[in-house]
C-alpha cells in the first residue's frame, strides 16, 4: 500500500469533528447501524489500519485476517482509542487523527513510531460485548453475549426460568440446568447469591457470562451430588428464558400474586365493581378448600364487600380482564396453620358509571340502590361497609 493511502482511498461522509480538548479528530466514512455506543469496561472488537501523518501505513488487522479485541477504558490501548471508539456505533467506520499526547507521546514506539508522532487510524467497530460490574466491586461481572428483547427486567419477587452451566476455577461443572431450564424465585435464589443479582439485570432472551468471586459465591454447590464443595470463584453461562411477574399486593409479602397469563388493556376493578371470576383455593399440600365459578357460569361478586376473602379481593383488584394468576395468601393473614394458594381467572368486571357521566334520573336511581345496599350491610353488622355505601350515596 502506498504512503498516505489512508488519507486518499476513503471518502468521508461527514465533516471532521474534534473530540475532547487535546486535539483528537474524527471523520466518519461509514455510518453505524444503531444508536448505542460502548462504555468503559465493554469488550471491543475492531478492524483497523494505521499510518503516520507524515509517513506510510505500517499495520493492519485486515491484512492479518483477524480482528483486534480489547477492553475499553482499561488502559489496554492508547488514550486516543479509548476516547475515540467510545463515540462509535456498531458497524461504524471512521478515520481518527490522534495527536502524540493521546498516542505514544515523546518516546514513541520504536522502530515503527518515532517520538511525537501524530497517527492516522482507520477503525471499524465490528461489535462489542457489554460488560457490567453488577456488584460495584468486581465481585459479580456480567459480559453480555447476546442482547435480550425489549427493556423490562425481572423484579425481586418474580419467578424466572433460566438455562445455565456453572463451572469452577478449573473448568469443572459444579451445577447446570436441564435442557428445559430451571424455574426459581429471585427472592429465594438458586446456586449462589450472584445468580439472582445477575438475573435481575437481564432482559428476556439475554445470554451472559457471569464471573463470580468468593464473596458472592459462598453458597455451597454440589450438595445434590454429595460433593458439598465451596468454590472460590465461578463462571456461569446464563440465559434468561422468561419470567412470571409476582406482585406484592399489600407491600408486606403476605399476599403475593404470580401472573401466569397477562390480561387485556389497562383497566382494573375497584371498590363496588362487579367482578366475574373463576377460582380454586388449595392448601399447601394440595387439598382443595374452596372452588367457585366456571367458564360457563363465572362466580360474580361485588369488590370490597367481604363476599370473598379480603386477601383474594385485594389481589383481584390488581388484575386486568382475562388475566390469570396464582395468589398466595400467607397463614398470618388467614390466621391458620397453612397458607392458601388461589388459582384465579378474572373473566370480566363491570365498574359503576362515574356520577359525572350520569343524568339526573340515573343519579337518583344509583343513590337509591346504594342506600338499599347500605341498609342490608348495616343490618348484617358490617357497619364500615355500610358507611362507605352511604358516603357514596351522599356524593351523588
Amino acid at each position: 500500500m502506498e504512503k498516505g493511502m489512508l488519507n486518499s482511498y476513503l471518502k468521508p461522509i461527514s465533516i471532521e469533528t474534534t473530540i475532547g480538548t487535546k486535539g483528537l479528530r474524527k471523520k466518519i466514512i461509514q455510518k453505524g447501524v444503531s444508536w448505542q455506543t460502548p462504555i468503559p469496561g465493554d469488550e471491543i472488537e475492531v478492524h483497523y489500519s494505521v499510518s503516520l501523518q507524515e509517513g506510510g501505513y505500517f499495520d493492519s488487522s485486515r491484512e492479518r485476517g483477524a480482528t483486534f479485541r480489547f477492553k475499553l477504558g482499561q488502559c489496554e490501548v492508547i488514550k486516543g482509542w479509548d476516547e475515540g471508539i467510545s463515540t462509535m456505533r456498531k458497524g461504524e467506520r471512521a478515520i481518527f487523527t490522534i495527536p502524540p499526547e493521546l498516542g505514544y507521546g515523546e518516546t514513541g514506539c520504536p522502530p515503527m513510531i518515532p517520538p511525537n508522532s501524530t497517527l492516522i487510524f482507520d477503525v471499524e467497530l465490528v461489535s462489542w460485548c457489554p460488560i457490567r460490574d453488577i456488584s460495584g466491586d468486581g465481585g459479580i461481572v456480567k459480559k453480555i453475549t447476546r442482547e435480550g428483547e425489549g427493556w423490562p427486567t425481572p423484579n425481586e419477587e418474580d419467578e424466572v426460568l433460566v438455562k445455565y452451566v456453572a463451572k469452577d476455577d478449573n473448568g469443572f461443572v459444579v451445577s447446570e440446568s436441564s435442557d428445559e431450564g430451571l424455574e426459581f424465585s429471585l427472592a429465594s435464589g438458586h446456586l449462589c447469591p450472584a445468580m439472582s443479582k445477575a438475573v435481575k439485570t437481564m432482559r428476556k432472551g439475554e445470554k451472559a457470562e457471569v464471573s463470580v468471586k468468593l464473596s458472592y459465591g459462598l453458597k455451597k454447590c454440589g450438595e445434590s451430588d454429595g460433593t458439598n464443595h465451596h468454590h472460590q470463584s465461578l463462571i456461569i453461562n446464563l440465559e434468561l428464558v422468561s419470567w412470571k411477574t409476582v406482585v406484592d399486593v399489600k407491600g408486606d409479602k403476605k399476599i403475593l400474586k404470580k401472573i401466569t397469563k397477562k390480561g387485556e388493556a389497562f383497566d382494573r376493578p375497584n371498590q363496588g365493581s362487579l367482578a366475574k371470576v373463576i377460582f380454586i383455593g388449595k392448601l399447601e399440600d394440595g387439598t382443595i378448600v374452596e372452588r367457585r365459578g366456571s367458564e360457563e357460569a363465572p362466580f360474580e361478586y361485588v369488590c370490597g364487600e367481604e363476599q370473598v376473602h379480603e386477601g383474594l379481593d385485594k389481589a383481584v383488584a390488581t388484575m386486568k380482564k382475562g388475566e390469570e394468576a396464582i395468589v398466595k395468601i400467607s397463614s398470618d393473614v388467614l390466621n391458620s396453620a397453612s397458607s392458601v394458594l388461589y388459582e384465579v381467572k378474572l373473566i370480566d368486571f363491570i365498574k359503576d358509571k362515574p356520577f359525572w357521566e350520569m343524568d339526573a334520573k340515573e343519579r337518583i336511581s344509583s343513590s337509591e340502590s346504594k342506600k338499599r345496599d347500605g341498609n342490608v350491610l348495616f343490618k348484617a353488622g358490617k357497619f364500615h361497609l355500610a358507611s362507605n355505601k352511604y358516603e357514596k350515596e351522599c356524593d351523588q
